[in-house]
């Protein structure tokens, strides 16, 4: 008995030493290496969040161990927490010295951070010390590839493989980047090498499935992601590819099937919301489409692209009557309300002008449109809107049917005395003296078409290029002078695009381009002649954060007009007083002079944006000598001994006054205010203080990272 209580006390001694010793967790009865065990097999998973959390154990239970802090941080760098990392790599370097994946790690971080420099000379400094360190030349080819030198990328990367054949991140990022320069068969022949070697992973089928569908082989990219989501179950992504490739496949129904199969995994799935309505609209199900769309906003609101596919079906099928349209509405009018805290008028007027589009009946939007329009002097506008409001408003009480009369409340009586006030203010406007409705005259000058080609499968929005196109178009709405429209479906290229143009007797056609990633994208746009099929110029829109989507459309339409002449006609005629169709809304004041030019002799330049004519077709000029808001009147000069100027004769923007006087309210900041005119004279040149403001990535103090360096960013 004695001796068996003496057993008992030695294991009971040897327990309390093990519960008690470094790298042994209390709690859990586990040690750090089987915390780290787990870890690791969580990482080989790619479940970040749990792998995280077993290191987290394993350090707990044994602060050293070096291995962990490491794994720590290459599990938090994939969480995109990079300040955090970095930190993680302090204690790694501490515990496990000698580590060059330490350095590595470091300098992968310094580029996510845009610490562009500190990062290759970090990788430099490891390469000194082994020439032969792969993650090294990985983290160069990446600086490469930011920079634009994608052959400088390639040339990292095949020292990586020269030096491990097998490889398996060295050869799927040879794949893409050789397919970026067109080495199509290169890119599939290392596709082929690390679907050999690592044929059992789910990331190499995916990526595999990634590079077919950028060639256009559908059903070899359908079979890959298939077979990552067979090997992995829970791979999201490989899901949400073969939604993509079902889709562009023409497969809408099981397209919609993944979609809810993921949604029902993850309500929160946005790309998976918009895919879906996207596959019911090519079925014609546009009710459905709309329903889809509308709750997947509800669920992410931020996603703009989605947002442009909803209000443009909202434009083409549902019925202004609908009860929706408040709600849709309302977001544009917060982001009116966030513009005007930051005294953005121009970004506040263009927010409550797509809330109006999308419910003319909104008060509130009217209300503020009306007020911004009154503050900068453009009061035939302000009376118009009101009066739209009171026979809105009137409408409505109308249509309620009810037998007892209806007491007008305060702001009633408010607006029906502003309305009167305003009636009689403006009974001395040019429109009034010559009798025109200018809000009802046909002020378009310039017919432009958008189109898009397709076949380039995107990651992040599918058909995007075929929404941008018609959200590009649907921007020029509020502008009168522009008819915009959109080609429905994509062209194969400039020759296509230039014979519909051609035929549609289009101006100016522009060939857009889209390169989107999950933070940022790149709206491109090459403008031709519609009548000769000359260049006429390129443009290119970097986008970055919340509203990145609007904020290109917007300055897309702003490069546009700013290098439309401003042109008009002649309505009326008074002996040598003209008036003619151009206003303050264009930012026309007294002292513009324009060339009167017989009706149909004018055209497009040949050879750059602008107009062009004979001189025996010009009939004289004119000099404004009163600008109202739609219409001016000027005097006439001459051309010749004889007068031949008639109405309907056009007239184009010669020069604008230089007298260095800040225009008053109503006379150039109405222009900013309405944002919606051509601003350039005859030759297309922009007028003074009218030129777009052109914004690049480095301006932003980022770098571009194109959509295929992501993927390849994402390769674990």
């Amino acid at each position: 008995m004695r001796r068996l209580n003496n057993c008992a006390f030695a294991a009971g001694i040897v327990i309390f030493v093990c519960f008690c010793a470094p790298g042994f967790s209390q709690q859990t009865g586990k040690s750090a290496s089987q915390f780290y065990e787990e870890g690791l097999q969580a990482q080989n998973d790619e479940d970040w969040y749990t792998a995280s959390q077993q290191y987290l154990e394993a350090l707990q239970a044994n602060p050293g161990y070096g291995d962990a802090w490491f794994r720590l941080a290459q599990c938090t760098y994939q969480l995109g927490q990079y300040d955090l990392a970095l930190r993680y790599l302090d204690s790694a370097e501490k515990y496990a010295r000698g580590n060059t994946g330490v350095q590595d790690l470091r300098g992968m971080c310094f580029i996510a951070l845009g610490r562009l420099s500190d990062a290759r000379n970090m990788f430099n400094t490891v390469l000194k010390l082994k020439p032969n360190d792969i993650d090294a030349r990985f983290g160069l080819a990446e600086l490469e590839l930011m920079d634009g030198r994608i052959s400088g990328a390639e040339g990292q990367y095949l020292e990586a493989v020269r030096r491990d054949p097998t490889n398996r991140k060295a050869l799927l990022s040879l794949a893409f980047v050789s397919a970026q320069l067109g080495k199509n068969d290169a890119a599939q022949n290392y596709m082929n090498q690390a679907v050999r070697f690592y044929s059992g992973e789910a990331e190499v089928h995916y990526l595999s499935s990634g590079l077919a569908a950028m060639n256009g082989n559908l059903t070899e990219a359908e079979r890959q992601a298939r077979t990552a989501v067979e090997i992995n179950g829970n791979y999201d992504r490989a899901y949400a590819l073969l939604a993509s490739v079902l889709y562009s496949g023409g497969k809408y129904d099981d397209a919609i099937d993944v979609c809810d199969f993921r949604i029902g995994r993850d309500r929160n799935a946005s790309n998976a919301w918009y895919l879906k309505g996207l596959s019911q609209l090519r079925l014609n199900k546009t009710a459905d489409a709309v329903s889809t769309w509308t709750t997947g906003l509800s669920v992410d609101p931020l996603d703009e692209v989605m947002r442009a596919a909803l209000e443009l079906q909202v434009g083409k099928s549902v019925s202004l009557e609908d009860s929706r349209r408040p709600s849709w509405a309302s977001y544009h009018i917060r982001n009116a309300k966030e513009y005007a805290k930051r005294y953005d008028s121009t970004g506040a007027s263009y927010e409550y002008q797509r809330a109006l589009k999308i419910d003319p009946a909104n008060e509130e939007a009217r209300r503020a449109y009306a007020d911004m329009l009154e503050m900068n002097g453009l009061h035939e506008l302000y009376l118009e809107q009101l009066k739209f409001l009171k026979q809105n408003s009137a409408g409505s009480d109308s249509s309620s049917s009810t037998n007892s009369a209806k007491k007008p409340d305060a702001a009633a009586t408010r607006m029906e005395d502003t309305i009167e006030a305003y009636d009689s203010l403006l009974r001395d406007t040019l429109a009034e003296k010559w009798n025109v409705q200018p809000f009802y005259l046909d002020k378009i000058r310039w017919k432009i078409g958008i189109y898009y080609t397709g076949g380039t499968m995107q990651f992040v929005h599918a058909d995007n290029a075929m929404i941008t196109a018609g959200a590009a178009a649907d921007a020029f709405s509020g502008v009168a002078v522009t008819s915009v429209s959109a080609q429905a479906s994509p062209v194969s290229g400039f020759g296509e695009a230039y014979r519909k143009a051609h035929e549609a007797g289009e101006d100016y056609f522009v060939l857009i381009s889209l390169d989107e990633g999950t933070r940022d994208l790149t709206l491109g746009g090459t403008m031709y002649s519609g009548r000769t099929g000359t260049l006429m110029r390129t443009m290119s829109f970097y986008g970055t954060g919340n509203s990145r989507y609007t904020n290109v459309l917007r300055r897309f339409r702003s490069a546009v007009l700013e290098k439309l002449p401003i042109r008009g006609k002649i309505l009326d005629r008074n002996g040598n007083d003209l008036l003619i169709d151009v206003g303050r809304s264009e930012m026309i004041k007294k002292g513009a002079v324009f060339n009167i030019v017989r009706k149909g002799g004018m055209r497009t330049a040949d050879n750059e944006i602008g107009l062009t004519y004979l001189n025996s077709d010009i009939l004289g000029t004119l000099t404004v000598t009163d600008a109202g808001e739609e219409v001016s009147q000027g005097t006439l000069a001459k051309n010749g001994f004889y007068d031949r100027v008639n109405t309907d004769d056009e007239v184009v923007l010669v020069s604008m006054p230089k007298d260095g006087v800040v225009p008053a309210a109503g006379q150039g900041t109405a222009a900013a205010v309405v944002d919606n005119a051509p601003a350039a004279d005859e030759k297309g040149t922009a007028v003074a203080g009218s030129a777009a403001v052109k914004i690049t990535a480095e301006d932003l103090g980022t770098r571009r990272m194109p959509a295929f360096i992501e993927l390849i960013r994402s390769i674990y």
